[in-house]
């Protein structure tokens, strides 16, 4: 065994792009500009700054169910912040040239409905359009159709930190180091599952504004890790899932980040009684200040990883049929 003195990095980690070489097979980036980065966050705030100055209105458009998080790149470029809700429900707002227009493809399902209101606007009345593909890493079909496109890997894989923008305009490579803290707390709550490791870690995250490059340790875990069998995994949970709760089916090439469950009433009881048993939700957040929708506080987003066996989701199962 080697002395931990004489542990070296990997030659081809050190030297090749900060995205897995296997990961970039599956996602459509022929045509368009690339950079690693550290999060999906700092990947909208690089989005944002590229933006030519002289087309931008200042305005941005975010749908009315999103993380408030998401906000905050916004807001520290100036822009003032507008909500939209799903054109399925109400037609899209009136959009001006260089307005910012945010959509995403929510739990991996993708956004079709969007893409359609947009596509069938003047093209003297099209947004800058980025499409937040933070849900949706492995759903195919998706990432092509924004100006700019967001990813985060560690939503879907055991990495501590990893994002990519892709683009159809330049990107400035300039990025700030990797932000330590932040890699290491949640790298802690990896190796642990302690949930304390990962809040510090989103409290540091949240107090840092720079655009930043990926870490080594996310380069080495993501260019290593498995996760071939990932999508197969999380669509046969999710049906089994939607089997026993009366859920919409998947449609082919949609891999969810988690499984989008109603209620009218209880939510935080109802993610009480599933963290109580064990099952942490993927995505648990409110929305942004002045957001018009409530659509938040009634939807619970229920894991479907590809770590639960059938009898978890039994389980699972049942403690939101207990909601019913």
């Amino acid at each position: 065994m080697k002395h931990p003195a004489e542990f070296r990095l990997p030659r081809d980690i050190l030297q090749a792009p900060p995205v897995s070489r296997y990961l970039l097979g599956v996602l459509p980036l022929d045509g368009r500009f690339s950079l690693s980065v550290g999060t999906g966050r700092m990947a909208a705030a690089r989005a944002l700054s590229s933006i030519p100055p002289h087309i931008r209105s200042g305005r941005a458009w975010l749908p009315s169910l999103c993380c408030a998080s998401l906000a905050s790149p916004f807001l520290r470029l100036g822009f003032r912040l507008f909500f939209y809700s799903d054109p399925q429900r109400a037609p899209l707002p009136e959009l001006l040239p260089g307005d910012v227009f945010l959509y995403i493809h929510f739990c991996g399902f993708p956004n079709r409905s969007v893409e359609e209101a947009l596509r069938s606007l003047p093209a003297e009345n099209r947004p800058v359009i980025i499409e937040d593909c933070v849900h949706a890493l492995f759903s195919r079909g998706v990432g092509t159709f924004g100006d700019f496109t967001l990813y985060s890997f560690r939503k879907f894989l055991p990495v501590p930190d990893g994002g990519l923008l892709t683009s159809r305009l330049p990107l400035d490579e300039k990025l700030a180091p990797p932000l330590e803290k932040f890699v290491s707390l949640k790298t802690a709550g990896l190796m642990t599952g302690e949930p304390a490791f990962f809040r510090q870690g989103e409290a540091v995250l949240d107090s840092d504004d720079e655009t930043r490059e990926p870490s080594a340790m996310g380069r080495l875990l993501l260019d290593r890790l498995p996760w071939e069998h990932i999508p197969a995994a999380r669509r046969k949970n999710y049906s089994f899932l939607a089997g026993r709760l009366g859920l919409p089916v998947l449609q082919v090439g949609t891999v969810p980040l988690g499984v989008p469950f109603r209620v009218e009433s209880g939510k935080a009881e109802l993610e009480r009684r599933l963290r109580a048993e064990g099952f942490e939700p993927p995505l648990s957040w409110d929305a942004p200040p002045d957001a018009p929708s409530d659509e938040a506080e009634k939807l619970v987003v229920l894991p479907c990883d590809e770590r639960l066996e059938e009898k978890d989701l039994e389980d699972l199962a049942a403690v939101c049929r207990s909601r019913l």
